[in-house]
């Protein structure tokens, strides 16, 4: 019983954080990607079933070996949780990771390969979001417009288009699709983003 409650605490903490990931993630749904939607949601998943049969596994335990039992236990789960999130979708981290690095054009080919394994709106969004960074807002143009395509409501589609239009000096489209980012499915840091871009915009005029 002295498990019990900190157990149903962690596991709802774990529920909360796990609503969060398949929410972020409701764009995989709109498409039907279902396999990929669940994939993200392996390793809180995962977490939670250990989690929940942490007071099973102590009522074996003796007071001798109570501790080093609970340390072995948390950290094994800890760990294989660990190596579940690196193995989800390995090719999209990188491709994210070469982004973050400024290393654009190795962030292109990357979402380029992906995108030509699973069509999905936002591998062609980030894909766009590449090229643009890379010099190259022609070919992100295209490759916004079929993630926009693919799924109308994906904000940042619209947002990383808006910024390839703006290369190409096609303001009035980009202010367009700027606006568009407030009605369609964007988080606040994408809709801050988008006034801030707005703002730009009116002030390059």
């Amino acid at each position: 019983m002295r498990l019990l409650y900190p157990t149903v605490g962690a596991l709802v903490i774990l529920a909360v954080f796990t609503f969060l990931i398949g929410r972020q993630n409701k764009d995989l749904l709109r498409v039907r990607a279902y396999r990929d939607f669940f994939l993200r949601l392996i390793p809180p998943l995962s977490t939670g079933v250990f989690i929940a049969g942490l007071p099973f596994v102590m009522n074996l335990t003796t007071v001798e070996n109570y501790g080093p039992v609970l340390l072995v236990y948390l950290g094994g789960a800890a760990v294989l949780t660990a190596l579940m999130t690196r193995a989800v979708t390995p090719d999209e981290r990188r491709a994210g990771t070469a982004f973050r690095r400024g290393e654009y054009e190795k962030a292109a080919d990357l979402y380029d390969e992906i995108s030509a394994r699973r069509p999905l709106p936002r591998y062609y969004s980030a894909l766009g979001a590449s090229l643009d960074a890379s010099g190259n807002p022609g070919a992100a143009l295209e490759a916004t417009e079929q993630a926009i395509k693919l799924d109308p409501r994906l904000g940042i589609a619209y947002y990383n288009r808006a910024s390839a239009l703006a290369s190409l000096d096609e303001k009035a489209r980009a202010r367009g699709d700027l606006q568009k980012v407030f009605q369609v499915d964007s988080n606040r840091a994408l809709r801050r983003a988008a006034a801030e871009a707005l703002e730009s915009l009116e002030k390059s005029d």
